[in-house]
């Protein structure tokens, strides 16, 4: 619990440091007290989890391609953070029982009162348009609450990001409307409400897809220009180093997700650093203004460029 509200307050942290806009659409659903299974599409690697689950009012528990979870170690470390290992075809027939386990936490998650959140394209590809057929696991996730006695709900959600390689970003999230059980018929048999509510989410995200946020024009600020300046010089030694350091991790897709993660964790590290070095120099009072004025500088960057 305490390593998952510390990635959600860094998450807060570094949205504000590195996106020049985050947009969120239909905010007032995030607030939502009832069980939420989150539909969401899957553009960007697991920033998309990362971003969709520091807006949520409730914990939020999160489905993960199962190939991740093959040390002990990093076992141990994801789950600190709600995840939960999903098998696909491709991770070995043998390991597709693992999901029967699965589907039993996020079950016992929806009846404590919790949110689950699953992408319902059930692949990550660097998309910008929904992938359809969507796949079972979210219908299954709320027909299994309902027999349970649960009152959970479908929340669509769609990302978009202005790129997946840009520094800084923008970012715009939407949020659909719940979808409960007055949605289907308690007559029809579980088949056909998976597939109702497959149409409906699909029609949802459409939807949320051709939706326009409200944007400010683009226009340089020149009082921002020395600031940016500074930050500049002052950041390199971070910036290029880390940014780096995400090149070569990257793997397929997950430059953007790894570069994120790394300034979220590596950046309080560089601010301690800095705080140090002024403190041998200048005292206690350089230091501190030191570590409040360079995330300061790095905004007026962010803004600026």
């Amino acid at each position: 619990m305490l390593m998952y509200l510390l990635v959600k307050l860094l998450t807060h942290f570094t949205i504000w440091l590195t996106c020049k806009r985050f947009s969120v659409y239909n905010k007032n659903v995030t607030a939502i007290d009832t069980p939420l299974v989150l539909g969401c599409n899957h553009p960007n690697s697991f920033l998309d989890a990362i971003l969709v689950g520091a807006l949520m009012k409730n914990r939020v528990h999160f489905l993960t391609r199962g190939d991740v979870f093959n040390r002990e170690w990093v076992c141990w470390l994801l789950k600190t953070v709600n995840m939960i290992p999903i098998y696909r075809i491709r991770d070995g027939k043998e390991n597709l029982t693992k999901n029967d386990h699965t589907f039993e936490a996020c079950r016992n998650i929806l009846m404590q009162g919790e949110d689950v959140l699953i992408f319902v394209e059930g692949f990550c590809n660097y998309q910008t348009t929904l992938q359809t057929p969507l796949k079972k696991g979210a219908p299954r996730l709320l027909i299994q609450g309902w027999k349970d006695g649960v009152d959970v709900q479908l929340l669509p959600v769609w990302l978009r990001y202005n790129s997946f390689s840009a520094f800084p970003k923008e970012v715009e999230i939407s949020f659909g409307n719940p979808v409960g059980r007055e949605f289907i018929n308690s007559n029809e048999e579980d088949s056909f409400v998976m597939q109702n509510i497959n149409k409906e989410t699909a029609r949802q995200l459409l939807e949320l897809a051709a939706v326009e946020h409200s944007k400010k024009e683009d226009k340089k600020n020149r009082l921002l220009l020395l600031p940016a300046l500074l930050a500049m010089i002052s950041h390199i030694w971070f910036y290029v180093p880390v940014q780096q350091l995400a090149v070569r991790l990257k793997g397929s897709i997950h430059y953007d997700s790894i570069l994120f993660v790394l300034i979220a964790f590596l950046y309080p590290v560089y601010l301690l650093l800095i705080f140090g070095i002024v403190f041998c120099t200048m005292g206690w009072a350089g230091a501190a203004v030191a570590i409040l004025l360079l995330p300061l500088l790095a905004r007026a960057y962010i803004l600026w460029k």
